[in-house]
């Protein structure tokens, strides 16, 4: 022992930090997070994932499977068709903040200024009718 302080996280213990490695290793996939970025405006069914992000129907219905399973994704049944949503819609907004930190850091190492508006993503996506924005106020620190 070297006599050091254990760190100390409040509100968070090992078990916190296993549930978070968990959804991050869900995530870990190029299509889910495309997936979570189409559901952070709104629900949509199978279908319409799929279209949109031109994966076969049963690569989108496993890829929800999985998101489903772990609590990422609910389902609701609309009549004949299912609707997918995110259970939380700021882990889209979390997605969002980890693909501008990344944007702006491939800018500082290339040399190229930051633009001073971000470009959205998945623009050519449309809007679902159900969609909405919720804003989260996350302060930096330097």
């Amino acid at each position: 022992m070297t006599g050091r302080p254990r760190a100390s996280f409040t509100g968070l213990d090992l078990e916190g930090f296993e549930l978070e490695a968990d959804m991050i290793r869900v995530l870990a996939n190029p299509k889910r997070l495309m997936i979570v970025d189409l559901l952070g405006r709104g629900p949509s069914t199978v279908t319409e994932i799929a279209d949109w992000l031109n994966l076969s129907l049963p690569n989108a219905s496993q890829h929800l499977r999985v998101m489903k399973d772990r609590g990422i994704v609910s389902a609701r049944r609309d009549g004949r068709e299912v609707r997918y949503a995110l259970r939380s819609p700021v882990l889209s907004q979390s997605c969002q903040l980890v693909r501008r930190a990344l944007l702006a850091e491939a800018r500082f190492r290339t040399g190229r200024l930051p633009l001073e508006r971000e470009p959205a993503t998945s623009s050519n996506l449309p809007r679902t009718r159900e969609s909405r924005r919720v804003r989260v106020h996350v302060p930096v620190t330097r």
